[in-house]
């Protein structure tokens, strides 16, 4: 069997799960972004700004598309990566080996997704509906910061956010599973469980890292509607140095709860959809025999 067979059963896997996790992003975003505000005020702001319709509206093509093709890239790449580095398939590694090639299938992930991010994150944030879906949005920071500065801005942080949710999610699903095991006897259960407490388990170790990409972008993007901001080199968003001196003001200013901000929707969130992959992705791949 080749290795594009099994890419049809994980996309489907994928979209499903970015469908019905959405609502729980677009929170998560408005948390992560402004340090401090919790998901029932975030709610109640979304709400007040674009009503209930929001959720099917603000940026929910461009997440849709976005996490789709982010879980797609490495659902997918992530068995093969770990073939050609230990040259034996993932079922037999380890949760080293395991998160290890999960965290190098991250690096073509990020690259797809960084604009998409983008582009979602400005619309959820878009309190002045200054955009029109994902085709103003790209307009406007290409046209302000061109393609890298507009679309890639907070390169590292999402590299750094994605390599350590999806690391601790592979090294740790098959532990979670085998914890809930003795208590819970259907394979059903323990994939629900067990991909829970893995997507749960990779935000422990990732939201520092996400509330600090998103405060960044959401900066980035502010300042391409003022006519005096100074456009930073894009050389910037690829620089861990940057990221972590922000990482450092933020703490300063906010503490190890302003790091974490939002990482109780955010594990509601990831949590979701690490239960809901669980679950399809093998499941798919059976239907579509993979």
């Amino acid at each position: 069997m080749g290795a594009f067979d099994t890419l049809p059963p994980v996309t489907g896997a994928a979209v499903v799960t970015s469908i019905t996790m959405y609502p729980a992003d677009v929170i998560r975003a408005q948390c992560m972004s402004n340090p401090g505000l919790g998901p029932v005020s975030a709610a109640r702001n979304f709400i007040a700004t674009h009503g209930l319709k929001g959720f099917v509206q603000q940026g929910l093509a461009a997440e849709v598309t976005r996490a789709s093709f982010s879980r797609m890239i490495k659902f997918w790449l992530q068995p093969q990566v770990h073939q050609k580095l230990f040259g034996r398939p993932v079922g037999q590694g380890n949760a080293g080996t395991k998160g290890f090639a999960g965290a190098l299938a991250t690096i073509p992930e990020v690259i797809t997704i960084s604009p998409l991010e983008n582009m979602k994150l400005a619309e959820q944030l878009d309190k002045e509906k200054r955009f029109n879906g994902m085709g103003s949005v790209a307009k406007h920071l290409m046209k302000t910061r061109g393609v890298v500065g507009g679309l890639y801005c907070g390169f590292i942080g999402m590299q750094m956010r994605q390599c350590l949710w999806t690391a601790g999610f592979f090294m740790s699903l098959d532990i979670f599973k085998s914890i809930v095991k003795p208590v819970v006897s259907s394979s059903l259960g323990q994939d629900i469980l067990g991909g829970f407490g893995a997507g749960a388990f990779g935000v422990a170790l990732n939201c520092w890292t996400d509330v600090v990409r998103s405060v960044i972008q959401k900066d980035a993007i502010a300042s391409t509607f003022d006519p005096k901001a100074v456009a930073p080199s894009s050389v910037q968003h690829f620089n861990p140095v940057h990221f972590f001196g922000k990482t450092a003001e933020l703490y300063a200013s906010k503490g190890i709860g302003g790091l974490y901000a939002g990482v109780g929707v955010k594990m509601v969130h990831l949590g979701g959809s690490g239960a809901i992959l669980a679950v399809l992705v093998p499941r798919f791949k059976t239907i579509w025999g993979c």
